[in-house]
């Protein structure tokens, strides 16, 4: 019986190659993720910065423009620290937590903190200035990776094929 090849695949992909996209996130299971995020951004926002604002009486208080006002401060300050200390420390989130993917450096190694701001602050500012379009490259790139991953040289991958990969590139280069 003839095996027949995924249209993912090309005839010269190696098997690492074919690996390396199996254990990669699908747009969905981020999309997921980040919408946990969210919510949990959410929630933290309302527990403890609008108490905050609202008890010092500076909900209102902007400098310049309104875009400068102290409550988008805090927001982006609380946003920005969230993605960036959960990504370096755990290479996951919450969300990511209970979808059951992670963050890892393109070679393997750990995540440095340079990886991570470029990721998180930089690649997360420019995407949502643009309206989350940027997310959406994830769909068409063949190893679904976003702008943001590939400004730091980073994939989104699932932790059970993570590890099933990692064992058959153990034995396989063993054995080879």
């Amino acid at each position: 019986m003839e095996q027949t090849v995924r249209d993912d695949f090309r005839e010269t992909d190696t098997l690492n190659d074919k690996l390396d996209h199996m254990a990669t996130a699908h747009f969905f299971t981020r999309f997921i993720s980040y919408l946990i995020d969210i919510i949990v951004l959410w929630s933290v926002s309302q527990i403890i910065i609008y108490p905050i604002l609202n008890v010092f009486d500076i909900r209102s208080f902007q400098i310049w423009i309104p875009l400068f006002s102290a409550e988008n401060i805090l927001n982006a300050i609380v946003y920005f620290a969230y993605f960036i200390l959960m990504t370096y420390y755990f290479r996951q989130t919450l969300g990511k937590m209970i979808t059951g993917i992670s963050v890892v450096s393109e070679f393997g190694e750990r995540l440095s903190f340079g990886q991570v701001i470029f990721r998180e602050l930089i690649g997360r500012y420019i995407s949502n200035q643009l309206f989350y379009l940027p997310y959406l490259i994830v769909l068409f790139t063949k190893d679904r990776i976003g702008l943001h991953d590939y400004f730091a040289n980073t994939h989104v991958v699932k932790n059970s094929y993570q590890d099933y990969k990692n064992m058959i590139k153990a034995r396989y280069f063993r054995e080879v």
